[in-house]
């Protein structure tokens, strides 16, 4: 992500982080959760705890279904739309167990967190006596899903709530599927009727008879109507929103306009024209995914404050730099319009730099068949559930950017360097804990190993020598507290007060392992106590009243950084990572005990 990328992201955080009882990211759903719905686990639940959310998972995982649940959510919207009953495709109606989904906001004149829930039910029509199988409702709270009902005067105090229950919230819905995002020329040339009249043989024939009238409407700015044929007036997009379209495709258009018609056949679709200073071309000889950017851009322009946009798969027919340019314009418009975003994708690309409150994954269950999720996902580990490796070669995770310059430089002069990847956390070593061991520690061939800093090692359990009636959640939990010095939450279906004990057991236990078969420790405290020499120091082109200085620190961290400073002129990154050079090389050749205790784990991972 490119600077600005970043500096939005940070600005969102913080003005999302302050504002508790939403005030500013006004209309803002807090969370779904699914009691009974399609094929997701019991009561699954997902929080949406940024403003962006970022949904990753295999194909047929329910990404789309939850997109779908939210378009259905505020009032004048329903799931319907996407999700509805046929003889192919049945919806199995339990009168006692009904398709639904509940949801939170905070209500607008109280201020507290509301909840609302929407049902599939069947009506009848009075008039015609017809069975609609596809109608959604707001209903009063259900005890047995534990919604708290408005309390007395409610209703009188805030417009969000009636005598029984609280409404669902009114805000403006934006969906757009990338997949599917076509335009008329695309609807008429790949999926239209082909002619049949002696003037109109084919649809090249047809698109070259009613080109004159679109390429008249998009000159003269002017709306066309002929038969049942219509060529809406054109739009022409400002310059904000072509310089935005500048930025992500980085192509220099100098004008774009865009209008909606049916000249082709019955259909709508929209059309647009591109002008650049060589070319003037439609959507006809445009990819699909500049004819989708533009289609965006300008929708999101002329979207409502506080809207709910919905998006799937926009890294569709867009290179990664595309992509990711797209995320940091889609930032500018959360921040410009207090927008709340969530988009299902299967690129890394699009997710590389997001926090990791925004992502979260869709994976089917192995045992029961059915959608759940994890929250507060690394980038690093988010498609390890679609099957994406990040590398084919042994992945070694360190701490950070030392240990992962001090067990790269070891491979290399080992001759393994083409066998291993290693990465380093800039959060450290809690962050390892709770997020990277906890994803790979499910894998039941694993090939991801971690090296912590020396501070951290500790006596190792074996699954083996636990006794069954040491196998309890809370012994489990003090133990894995004992071997990794924090608390750990192991997330398991239908929520944590509704899991199974047996399973969050098999999770721990297979956590514990995880940890006795693929966690390591450098020697020494930490990597810079490794590579440190007094008698390199010694030799340095230094003052001797800078090295006294150096050798006056106690802690191995400032002793590099000081030697930085003194030797190379600063003592940020760049210039740490030089003074780290300068040790480690001098290291290398000593070959002395730490070396070897490296050397060792690299061989014992090797044979894994």
């Amino acid at each position: 992500m490119e600077k600005n990328g970043k500096k939005l992201l940070n600005e969102i955080k913080e003005i999302f982080e302050k504002d508790k009882v939403r005030n500013i990211f006004k209309k803002y759903i807090e969370y779904i959760r699914f009691p009974f719905f399609k094929n997701f686990e019991k009561d699954l639940k997902v929080n949406f705890t940024f403003p962006i959310t970022f949904i990753v998972g295999q194909n047929g995982s329910g990404k789309s279904s939850l997109l779908h649940a939210l378009y259905g959510a505020p009032r004048n919207y329903s799931i319907a739309t996407y999700w509805f009953d046929t003889a192919l495709d049945p919806i199995e109606y339990i009168k006692t167990n009904r398709h639904c989904f509940i949801y939170s906001y905070f209500a607008e004149y109280s201020k507290k967190i509301v909840e609302v829930i929407k049902l599939r039910i069947q009506v009848k029509d009075k008039k015609t006596g017809k069975i609609d199988l596809d109608y959604w409702e707001p209903s009063r709270p259900y005890k047995k899903y534990f919604m708290i009902p408005p309390q007395e005067g409610d209703d009188k105090r805030d417009t969000s709530a009636t005598k029984d229950r609280w409404n669902p919230i009114s805000r403006s819905v934006y969906h757009m599927d990338f997949r599917y995002s076509l335009s008329a020329y695309d609807k008429y040339f790949y999926f239209g009727s082909k002619p049949n009249t002696k003037t109109l043989k084919s649809k090249q024939d047809v698109i070259r008879k009613y080109a004159s009238r679109l390429k008249k409407a998009f000159e003269d700015n002017t709306e066309i109507i002929f038969r049942t044929r219509k060529v809406k007036r054109t739009t022409t997009l400002t310059s904000s929103e072509l310089s935005s379209i500048r930025y992500i495709l980085g192509k220099n258009y100098t004008e774009t306009k865009i209008t909606e018609h049916n000249i082709y056949d019955k259909r709508m679709g929209f059309a647009i024209r591109y002008k650049t200073n060589n070319l003037s071309y439609s959507e006809a000889y445009a990819g699909s995914g500049e004819t989708a950017v533009v289609k965006l851009v300008h929708d999101l322009y002329s979207t409502e404050d506080y809207s709910l946009v919905l998006l799937d798969e926009p890294e569709t027919s867009l290179h990664p730099l595309a992509q990711k340019r797209l995320v940091t314009f889609i930032l500018e418009q959360i921040k410009r319009k207090k927008l709340q975003v969530v988009i299902s994708t299967h690129s890394p690309d699009i997710i590389e730099e997001m926090p990791k409150e925004a992502i979260k994954i869709f994976y089917e269950n192995q045992e029961s068949g059915k959608v759940n999720i994890i929250e507060n996902v690394h980038p690093e580990n988010a498609f390890v559930y679609i099957g994406r490796s990040i590398t084919d070669k042994k992945v070694i995770v360190v701490e950070d950017i030392l240990a992962k310059m001090i067990v790269e430089k070891v491979l290399g002069k080992t001759g393994n360097s083409e066998l291993f990847e290693i990465k380093y956390f800039p959060n450290g070593e809690s962050i390892i804990k709770k997020e990277f061991m906890l994803v790979y520690s499910k894998e039941e061939s694993n090939n991801h190993f971690v090296i912590f800093d020396g501070d951290q090692k500790t006596n190792k359990i074996s699954v083996d020598d636990l006794l069954e009636r040491d196998k309890t959640v809370e012994n489990l939990k003090q133990k894995i507290n004992d071997v990794v010095k924090q608390s750990i939450e192991f997330a398991v279906d239908g929520g944590e007060s509704g899991g199974r004990e047996d399973q969050k057991i098999e999770l721990m236990l297979k956590y514990i392992k995880y940890h006795h078969d693929n966690v390591f420790f450098l020697p020494k405290n930490i990597p810079e106590e490794i590579i440190w020499s007094d008698d390199v120091l010694t030799r340095a082109d230094i003052s001797e009243d800078e090295k006294q200085k150096i050798k006056s620190k106690s802690d191995y961290k400032n002793k590099l950084n000081l030697f930085a400073k003194c030797n190379f002129g600063g003592d940020t990154v760049e210039y740490r990572i030089k003074a780290y050079e300068y040790f480690l090389l001098r290291w290398l050749k000593k070959e002395n005990y730490d070396y070897k205790e490296i050397v060792s784990i690299i061989n014992i991972i090797k044979e894994r």
